[in-house]
C-alpha cells in the first residue's frame, strides 16, 4: 500500500535529514529537536489546531453511561502506519489500511480513543515525558493527517494511567471503575496465547462467565479470517474484550459492525499487575507475555480454572 499519510514540507525535511543522520547521533540530537518543537508549539502556538481528547475518567464513565464500544490507537499502530514494523506484528498493507479506515471512523456507539498528549504534558513521569515528546515530533504528522478537529476522542491511556504518571492516588479508584464495565457480564476474551489476562490478579473476578479465545502472540493478523470466524460464533449477548495488538483494533470493529460491544483493553492487566506490585517501571509477571520488556517466552500456565476457559485456539 502506498503510504496516504501526508507529511509538511518541515517534516519531509526533517525525514531525509533523519534518514542521513547516524544513528548514535540521532539518539543525541532528536530529543533535543522533539523538545524546542514541543516547547514552540505550547508556548508560541497556544493557538494552534489540535484534537479534543477526554481524561481518563471521563473516558470510563463515558463508556459505563453509553455502554460504548472502544477501540484504543496509540504509538504501535502509528509506527505501522508509517511503515515501520513492531516486535510482535510485522507490518501489512492490508492491516495498515484498515487501521487507517478504523481511525478515522466515525459511528454512533463506537469511541475512538487516541493519546491526550496534545496540551502540555504535565505530570508524566520523565520517561514518559521524553517519550511522547519525541512520538509527538517523530509521528506528529501521521496523526495530523488522520485525525479530525471537530469530533471529540477518548482517551487511549484509559487502560494505562499507572506507571506513566507522578499522580497514582487515584488509580484504585479508576481501575474498580474499569472493572465495573464487564461486572456481572459474560465476557469472552481475545487475547494472545500467552497474555492470560487476569491469571493471579483480580481484575475478572466479579465476571458472570469468563472464556477464551487464544490467538497467536505474534503476527496475529496473518491468522486474522481464523480469529474472525472464530470469534462471530459468540454470543451477541457477550460483552467481548481484545487484547491483541493492532489485529484487536481490526477485529474489535468487525465485531461491533456485527452487533457486538466490543472492549479494546490492550496492556490492561499489565498495567493492573504494576500497580498492585507498586512497581515504578515494567516488570516480568510469572506466565505473561510482554512484549515491551522482551518477555516473549514466559512459563506454561496449567492453572485449571485458566484452561477451563479456554474455548478456542488459534494457531
Amino acid at each position: 500500500m502506498e503510504n496516504s499519510v501526508k507529511k509538511s514540507l518541515l517534516q519531509s525535511i526533517l525525514q531525509k535529514i533523519r534518514q542521513r543522520t547516524p544513528l548514535a547521533i540521532r539518539h543525541k540530537i532528536g530529543p533535543v529537536i522533539a523538545f524546542v518543537l514541543y516547547y514552540f508549539n505550547i508556548y508560541f502556538r497556544p493557538n494552534r489546531q489540535r484534537p479534543k481528547v477526554l481524561s481518563v475518567n471521563e473516558t470510563i464513565d463515558l463508556i459505563i453511561e453509553k455502554n460504548l464500544s472502544i477501540i484504543r490507537f496509540g504509538d504501535g499502530e502509528i509506527s505501522l502506519l508509517d511503515g515501520i514494523d513492531l516486535g510482535f506484528q510485522k507490518q501489512d498493507a492490508q492491516l495498515a489500511a484498515r487501521l487507517e479506515q478504523i481511525l478515522q471512523s466515525n459511528l454512533d456507539g463506537l469511541l475512538i480513543c487516541i493519546p491526550g498528549m496534545w496540551e502540555k504534558l504535565n505530570g508524566l513521569e520523565d520517561y514518559a515525558f521524553w517519550f511522547s515528546m519525541h512520538h509527538l515530533y517523530r509521528y506528529g504528522h501521521v496523526w495530523k493527517s488522520l485525525l479530525s478537529y471537530d469530533r471529540l476522542y477518548g482517551n487511549m491511556n484509559m487502560t494505562r494511567f499507572y506507571l506513566a504518571f507522578k499522580d497514582k492516588s487515584g488509580c484504585q479508584n479508576t481501575f474498580q471503575k474499569l472493572f465495573f464495565i464487564w461486572e456481572g457480564k459474560d465476557v469472552a476474551l481475545i487475547e494472545g496465547a500467552k497474555s492470560r489476562l487476569g491469571v493471579g490478579n483480580d481484575m475478572f473476578s466479579r465476571v458472570k462467565s469468563l472464556h477464551r479465545i487464544l490467538c497467536p502472540p505474534e503476527n496475529a493478523f496473518d491468522k486474522y479470517e481464523a480469529i474472525k470466524n472464530e470469534a462471530a460464533k459468540i454470543g451477541k449477548d457477550k460483552l467481548i474484550l481484545l487484547s491483541l495488538g493492532p489485529t484487536a483494533k481490526v477485529l474489535a470493529y468487525d465485531l461491533f459492525l456485527l452487533g457486538y460491544r466490543v472492549i479494546d483493553i490492550g496492556h490492561l492487566d499489565m498495567e493492573y499487575e504494576m500497580f498492585l506490585r507498586k512497581a515504578e517501571k515494567q516488570e516480568k509477571v510469572k506466565y505473561k507475555y510482554f512484549n515491551e520488556i522482551h518477555e516473549r517466552n514466559p512459563d506454561d500456565c496449567v492453572d485449571p480454572r485458566y484452561l477451563s476457559q479456554i474455548i478456542a485456539i488459534i494457531k
